[in-house]
């Protein structure tokens, strides 16, 4: 996922992530309770997902991993997703969360698929398809 996008984080205020060069997810932030909880509203600006903006949900949770006081635990929970959209979306978030915690342990981080969202969606329905088969 690309750093730009509109980042305003007040309750009510529009967000919009540039995923890949030219495709767009665009929501609402919904609840802001600092510094722990974060929900924002999702959907992609092409018609052809079937998600316009705003009608799944994001929730992003930070709390502390107890053993470990230094540490933080996200948690990440994105609903209103069907069909194939959850494919798309586990892919997409774990890929993102997973350049996340290598930027926080001073790591490089591990290439984000530059495929389009939809050319994506259907190398991950391949990908599917062999491993039922």
């Amino acid at each position: 996922m690309s750093a730009r996008g509109a980042r305003d984080h007040a309750r009510g205020r529009r967000c919009r992530f540039e995923v890949t060069p030219g495709q767009f997810c665009e929501g609402q932030y919904v609840v802001v309770e600092r510094p722990g909880r974060l929900v924002f509203t999702w959907g992609w600006t092409d018609p052809s997902f079937g998600l316009p903006p705003g009608t799944s949900r994001v929730e992003v949770t930070l709390t502390g991993s107890g053993q470990h006081a230094s540490r933080t635990r996200l948690r990440l929970v994105h609903s209103g997703l069907a069909g194939d959209l959850g494919l798309l979306h586990d892919d997409g978030w774990s890929r993102f969360l997973a350049r996340l915690a290598a930027a926080a342990a001073g790591d490089d981080a591990p290439a984000y698929p530059i495929q389009r969202p939809d050319e994506r969606l259907t190398t991950l329905r391949r990908q599917r398809g062999s491993a039922q088969g």
